[in-house]
């Protein structure tokens, strides 16, 4: 029997109150950096001319209190914050570790370390008036936390005794400077369960707005991951903000960060916290090397800033396949399925490192193009025109977590075809960290908008994720299906393709593979399918797909 849906599946309910009747804007854009473990001054003159006003960092508790409650600012790692005032700039305050006065270190839990917690923050904000805004709280939905410090395994157990520290800590901050603006939720990726926990704990009555940050999300995904959050009763008017996202890929990060910034500010993102400032060693690319230089990364952070930051942000994507948000009359940011695009007079296109690019352009899936314009308004269909392109259907730019009827994806087993569900996002143990579809009859089976996990219920009953595509009208079209599953497979995976029930071909994956079906000819009403099964063994076989459908050519 399938399960009762949670209320936030059953329909999609619109933003109201101030994330509806506000226009939408670039979010304000900073960096996460490390002054409280480390002082760089070479670092910080590099952002200043790069144009950070907006640093999100620490002044570590131990580091400042003594034992005797004294506080001491013995070093720049602990009075930065001074220098960042007289450079004009902003500082974000991460309220988070503990102290060793209190439970041992750990960040605690119990009301006396709490209140020790709060009225150090509250001295710490008295201090340097360059602090706007404090985050309470860093990734306290992950297991590593919970194990670190010692706090409870059970997800709501844990959010209870954060909210209480929340409570506790936004109590004392509003006390002595109620402008100051308080970011709870404390939550890494987009973790829908863990969220709801926090609602179900209070959480929201102490904080101005709820923070994530999406390190497993794809910019494509972030804005219908937001969607999924805001069923949560109280969040659909809760502004986000998204204090810490970042990418390992050197080569993709300026365009990541676009396309982020983009698809964060259609979803109602009012910060958006690019992490690092500078290297951490931990692989993620930074804005400004160790000793100032901008990074291609940093090109892209000043660009935003220049053009997108603050202004009205809108969707103009002419169809699911193209990603353009136009921010303003004068700058336009778009990606997606390859095509020509053609500039009146008067536009320019850039790179994501600032690069004035040269006609002929063309649209690609990650790569995005900045359109400028210092006269004519930048709008779609006439003074930017788009040549044509070949998709027909994509199953990553047409994935919906809350849609559930007529949803191409679906499992089938033998000759029944069974549904998918939504799920929030870490529910259970073992589960993504964000919104995913499911199978309630086999808790293998899991779908999301780029992978997916098959499953077995024995040697020759294999469980496969299918997409299907139907036409209304007669149609040659070419398939690919781009198929990589994990190195933890113990025999690769099964694609299936198959036309009204006619099999066009079956190939065993083991490595990354582009399985090609072309010159299909489609009757009216047909469908072609892409089944994802196990090859013999289902063992490992998370993996990495997308089915796109062109016209042939």
């Amino acid at each position: 029997m399938i399960r009762a849906a949670r209320p936030w599946v059953l329909a999609f309910v619109a933003m109201t109150s101030a994330v509806a009747a506000e226009p939408l804007r670039g979010p304000l854009l900073g960096a996460a950096s490390n002054f409280g473990q480390s002082w760089q001054p070479e670092a910080l003159a590099g952002g200043r001319d790069l144009g950070v006003e907006m640093f999100r960092d620490e002044v570590i508790w131990n580091h400042v209190e003594q034992s005797d409650g004294r506080l001491e600012f013995g070093s720049m790692r602990e009075a930065y914050p001074e220098m960042l005032a007289e450079l004009g700039a902003d500082l974000l305050l991460l309220a988070y570790s503990g102290h060793p006065n209190w439970e041992e270190g750990h960040v605690p839990q119990d009301a006396e370390g709490q209140a020790a917690f709060a009225n150090y923050q509250t001295r710490i904000l008295q201090r340097f008036p360059a602090i706007e805004a404090i985050e309470i709280g860093n990734e306290f939905n992950s297991w590593e936390f919970a194990e670190l410090e010692g706090w409870p395994p059970d997800l709501q157990a844990r959010a209870d005794a954060y909210v209480d520290l929340l409570a506790a800590t936004a109590g004392a901050v509003r006390a002595i400077r109620p402008e100051i603006e308080i970011l709870g939720g404390a939550a890494h990726s987009v973790p829908v369960a863990w969220a709801e926990a926090v609602v179900a704990a209070g959480g929201l009555a102490h904080m101005d707005a709820f923070v994530l940050h999406p390190y497993t999300s794809k910019p494509e995904m972030i804005g219908r991951q937001i969607d999924v959050l805001r069923q949560v009763p109280g969040l659909s008017d809760m502004p986000i903000a998204i204090t810490e996202f970042g990418t390992t890929d050197a080569g993709l990060a300026p365009d990541y960060l676009v396309r982020m910034y983009c698809q964060m500010a259609l979803g109602g993102v009012n910060r958006a916290i690019w992490y690092p400032f500078s290297p951490r060693g931990d692989g993620l690319v930074p804005i400004v090397d160790e000793d100032g230089t901008p990074t291609e990364t940093g090109q892209a952070f000043a660009l935003i800033r220049a053009h997108l930051e603050g202004r009205v942000a809108s969707d103009v994507a002419p169809d699911p396949f193209t990603y353009a948000c136009k921010f303003g009359q004068s700058a336009l940011v778009i990606w997606g399925a390859p095509r020509e695009v053609m500039l009146a007079p008067g536009l320019r296109a850039l790179n994501s490192a600032g690069v004035v690019l040269e006609a002929p352009l063309r649209l690609s899936r990650d790569k995005t193009l900045l359109i400028l314009s210092d006269g004519p308004p930048v709008e779609l269909g006439d003074t930017v025109r788009l040549g044509p392109q070949r998709v027909l259907a994509d199953s990553y730019d047409g994935f919906s977590y809350l849609k559930v009827e007529d949803r191409p994806l679906f499992v089938r087993r033998g000759e029944t075809d069974l549904p998918l569900e939504p799920r929030p996002g870490q529910e259970s143990d073992g589960v993504p960290w964000t919104p995913y579809l499911a199978l309630p009859q086999d808790g293998t089976v899991r779908v999301g908008a780029d992978w997916a996990v098959p499953s077995s219920w024995g040697p020759d009953d294999p469980v496969s994720v299918v997409y299907r595509y139907d036409t209304s009208a007669p149609r040659e079209v070419d398939l690919r299906v781009e198929v990589a599953p994990d190195a933890g497979s113990t025999d690769g995976v099964l694609v299936t393709v198959q036309h009204e029930g006619r099999v066009l071909s079956k190939t065993v994956v083991s490595t990354p593979t582009t399985v090609r079906s072309d010159g299909v000819a489609l009757g009216a009403g047909d469908s072609v399918e892409v089944m994802l099964g196990p090859n013999r063994s289902a063992e490992g076989d998370h993996t990495r797909w997308r089915v796109t459908v062109l016209s042939a050519q």
